[in-house]
C-alpha cells in the first residue's frame, strides 16, 4: 500500500448512530455523476439519502473522514457473502476529492478487515470511474475487467500483534473523538 495517511487536519474515525445526519448530508451533496459512480447506476438524491440513513446500522463497518469537524468522506466495509471476504465502497464530497481521503479510509477499513479475519477485499466500479480505479491501485489491489465494470481484489495478510494493537488504540481514539464532537465546548468563565 502506498502512503495512505490522511491529509493534515483530517480525522478518520468509525462512524456511530450519532453521525447519521452527517452521513445523509454527505450523500445528499453528491452530484448526479458522483451518485452514478458510487451506486454504479442512476440514483436520485432521495434514494442516496435513504441509503445513507441505513448505512450506519448496516452489517459491517463504516468510517468517516472529518476536516475541521465536517464529514467529507465515508468508507464502507460490507460482508461479501463468502467467509473471509468483504467489499469496500466510498463516497467523498465534492471539493474534497483527490486529497487522499479515499486512501486513508481504505487503509483504515483494510486494517479492520485484516484484524477481523478477512483475507480478500473487493472493490467494484464502472470502467470509466478513474478515481476509484486509482484508489484501488493505491491500496494495492489487483484488477480484473469486464465489459462494463472493473473488479479489483486486495489480498490481506493475517493480523499481527502490532496490527491488532494499532486498531485497538485507534478504536479508543474513535470513541473519544466521537464523544468530543457530540458535546459542545463550553466557554471558560
Amino acid at each position: 500500500m502506498q502512503n495512505t495517511h490522511p491529509p493534515a487536519g483530517t480525522v478518520v474515525r468509525r462512524l456511530w448512530s450519532t453521525d447519521r445526519d452527517a452521513v445523509v448530508a454527505l450523500f445528499r451533496s453528491l452530484d448526479p455523476g458522483s451518485r452514478f459512480d458510487r451506486f454504479m447506476g442512476a440514483v436520485s438524491e432521495t434514494a442516496a439519502a435513504a441509503y445513507a440513513a441505513r448505512a450506519i446500522s448496516a452489517e459491517g463497518l463504516i468510517v468517516g473522514a472529518f476536516t475541521n469537524g465536517t464529514l467529507c468522506g465515508v468508507g464502507e466495509l460490507r460482508p461479501a457473502g463468502r467467509a473471509a471476504e468483504a467489499e469496500l465502497a466510498f463516497a467523498v464530497a465534492p471539493g474534497h476529492r483527490g486529497q487522499g481521503l479515499g486512501a486513508a479510509l481504505g487503509a483504515r477499513l483494510a486494517q479492520a478487515a485484516r484484524n477481523g479475519g478477512t483475507r480478500r477485499l473487493h472493490l467494484r466500479c464502472l470502467a470509466g470511474n478513474r478515481p476509484m480505479r486509482a484508489l484501488a491501485r493505491r491500496l494495492g489491489a489487483e484488477f480484473g475487467t469486464g465489459s462494463r465494470e472493473i473488479h479489483a481484489v486486495l489480498a490481506l495478510s493475517p493480523p499481527t500483534a502490532f496490527s491488532l494493537w494499532s486498531e485497538g488504540v485507534g478504536s479508543l481514539f474513535d470513541v473519544a473523538a466521537a464523544a468530543s464532537a457530540a458535546w459542545p465546548v463550553l466557554p471558560v468563565v
